[in-house]
């Protein structure tokens, strides 16, 4: 017991140290922490396996760089394995700066594509119209950031090139490919595979499930742990087809994919710092009990 009550009266700058080892060690040695997918992350991944070759699928990143380490991982999995069963994103944002956050997830995501072709057409990974080389306009496009919310996602439902009449670069949509159909109708909201909002607040998915009587798409989110609590509810009412929340989320996708990702990456520096927080607080109640102890045979 007065092992406990020395550490108890341990400097803190000790507590400081070990966790701060705690979290670069891993992160030097880059340890592969075990990750075992949930069912709202594995519902998702087999969602967008399932769907038709070649589908167009609305990405929204609604979040700010505030929310990038969580969200950020997520989108790129997401993204990369869309672009390896051969899907086609339209990206865009409710938020001012999700045309930037887009803009970042497309780039890595298309990278890792890239570097992995070779590798993952020869386990026969890949769908079979999948090209080494992705064509922006034509595999995927990043529409960038449209005021309004709730506003704009109605407008898409009623007319969803009207509010993209270019992309976030100022190239015309209307030549595209990528919006183009083989029977020469309009692209629409019902051309849409899924919706995948990833949300670190307000008018993110919440936008799309309140007009989702409109536009009759399934939908997925993307979130930050904190709220996880509040999108649950949508999962549990079948509202969404999937979701990855924060960091665990991304890394279970990734896993999915058989990508080391940032999500991956994370998981071990942040585990192992919870067990060594946790570890302290044992053993802070532990000397507590003890201490308590002594004082009451003292007393006697």
């Amino acid at each position: 017991m007065e092992f406990f009550i020395k550490l108890k009266n341990l400097d803190r700058r000790w507590v400081f140290l070990f966790v701060a080892a705690s979290v670069v060690l891993p992160m030097l040695l880059k340890f592969d922490f075990p990750v075992f997918p949930g069912k709202s992350v594995t519902n998702l991944h087999n969602f967008v396996d399932a769907l038709p070759e070649g589908t167009r699928c609305f990405l929204s990143f609604d979040y700010d760089p505030a929310s990038e380490p969580e969200l950020g991982p997520s989108a790129i999995a997401i993204l990369t394995h869309m672009f390896r069963k051969g899907h086609r994103p339209l990206c865009g944002g409710n938020w001012p700066l999700g045309g930037e956050m887009a803009e970042g997830s497309l780039a890595k995501a298309v990278e890792i594509y890239t570097a992995t072709y070779d590798e993952m057409k020869a386990a026969g990974k890949l769908a079979p119209s999948c090209k080494k080389t992705l064509v922006k306009g034509e595999d995927y496009v990043n529409l960038g950031y449209k005021p309004g919310a709730i506003i704009h996602v109605k407008a898409l439902v009623t007319d969803f090139m009207g509010p993209y009449p270019s992309d976030r670069d100022g190239n015309s949509t209307k030549e595209m490919g990528i919006f183009k159909n083989p029977d020469g109708r309009k692209f629409a909201m019902s051309d849409v595979g899924i919706i995948v909002s990833f949300t670190a607040g307000t008018g993110g998915i919440e936008s799309f499930i309140n007009v989702a009587g409109d536009h009759k798409r399934p939908m997925a989110a993307g979130c930050t742990s904190v709220n996880i609590p509040r999108f649950i509810t949508y999962l549990q009412t079948g509202q969404l087809v999937g979701m990855t929340g924060g960091l665990p989320g991304a890394a279970e996708y990734e896993k999915l994919i058989d990508h080391m990702g940032k999500g991956r990456e994370g998981m071990a520096p942040q585990s192992i710092a919870h067990l060594v927080i946790m570890l302290f607080i044992i053993i802070g109640n532990i000397a507590y009990i003890a201490e308590q102890r002594i004082a009451k045979n003292k007393k006697a």
